[in-house]
């Protein structure tokens, strides 16, 4: 069945074998692009995608519009993968969850034909969403937060150049200028919400405590907020896994109440994708043979949970816009049970 409006929620069969990928952050071809123009990877990527999967699911945040502006534009850089995407749903089901970077998403599902909707399950226990559901500063139909990811958009493509986090990641002048600008930010917020709370304002004052946890928890492993209410939602509702995407941290964490797995992105120098297939998901990077487990959450998860964004600062910076970067990349070293076995034959890789 062909359409191109939106549902809430949309249902695989949950024998079927399923690619889930997301954050492509397709845009204007420009130099700051999140996509950096890996065209032919992932052209490669949907073509074994067309032999080896019964459905794609893209969970968000494929087509920038915050970046681009229209999607004319997407589709004048991006031609020959647009094209590719609209032939391989003329012979399996790809769905497309919108995110927060297609605003309404109107244009995009006027244009291209795929199965929209808000989220999507696979069976009855399998949950996928975006994500941003899940964050607090990025609330689906929240116009402050769309607006402010159009302003960081144009930011990037003027200065040609990212400002993200987790600052491992993005070590360039723009992102480490970044962070000393948002070091002043979080102190003058930090010493308003105290006022606040001697003033008898104890809402004011929890809600800058909340704003510098939220960055805070990012640079220390968890973007958006995500792995907090993945426990919480898997605790508290009828699934048993959880899978978004929207922070960019491709792996799996499993908690008491089930499993969370995150598709990553292919934003930057990541080729993300999760493999559904027989009731098991495999997360990897195209064209390596590893799986991939729940490295990207060691920090966050193990000595570093309850640390804050000042803490962070103390001991990574190092003056005079420089900072520790091996000593951030550290803290995302793994077990060696955290390691797979090769991929097996007939999978995604090249």
């Amino acid at each position: 069945m062909r359409r191109s409006s939106f549902v809430e929620t949309d249902r695989i069969d949950p024998n079927d074998r399923v690619v889930l990928i997301s954050d492509l952050h397709l845009g204007d071809g420009s130099a700051g692009e999140p996509f950096c123009r890996k065209d032919d990877e992932l052209r490669r990527f949907l073509d074994r995608v067309a032999s080896r999967a019964d459905a794609l699911v893209i969970a968000g945040d494929g087509f920038d519009i915050a970046q681009a502006w229209r999607i004319e534009r997407i589709y004048d850089k991006h031609q020959a993968v647009i094209d590719d995407i609209l032939e391989l749903s003329k012979s399996m089901p790809v769905h497309y969850i919108r995110g927060n970077h297609e605003g309404n998403a109107r244009s995009i599902s006027r244009m291209l034909p795929l199965r929209y909707s808000l989220n999507l399950t696979i069976g009855d226990r399998i949950l996928v969403e975006h994500g941003n559901v899940f964050d607090p500063h990025c609330q689906p139909g929240d116009l402050t937060a769309w607006w402010a990811t159009r302003f960081h958009s144009l930011l990037e493509t003027k200065l040609g150049s990212p400002i993200r986090i987790p600052m491992r990641k993005h070590y360039c002048w723009s992102t480490r200028l970044g962070h000393w600008l948002f070091f002043y930010v979080a102190f003058g917020r930090h010493v308003s919400g105290k006022l606040w709370g001697q003033l008898g304002w104890p809402d004011k004052e929890k809600a800058a405590a909340d704003f510098l946890d939220y960055w805070g928890r990012g640079e220390w492993g968890d973007m958006n907020g995500l792995i907090r209410a993945a426990d919480v939602v898997l605790s508290g509702s009828e699934y048993d896994i959880l899978v978004c995407g929207h922070s960019h941290q491709p792996g799996r964490v499993r908690f008491d109440g089930g499993e969370y797995i995150n598709t990553g992105s292919w934003a930057f120098e990541q080729k993300s994708y999760v493999l559904y297939e027989d009731g098991h998901f495999r997360v990897h990077q195209f064209g390596e043979a590893r799986e991939l487990g729940g490295e990207e959450y060691h920090g966050i998860l193990g000595p570093h949970r309850d640390k804050s964004f000042f803490d962070w600062w103390d001991e990574f910076y190092r003056g005079f816009l420089r900072y520790d970067v091996d000593a951030m990349v550290r803290l995302c070293d793994f077990d060696a049970e955290d390691l797979a076995l090769d991929l097996e034959e007939g999978d995604l890789a090249p």
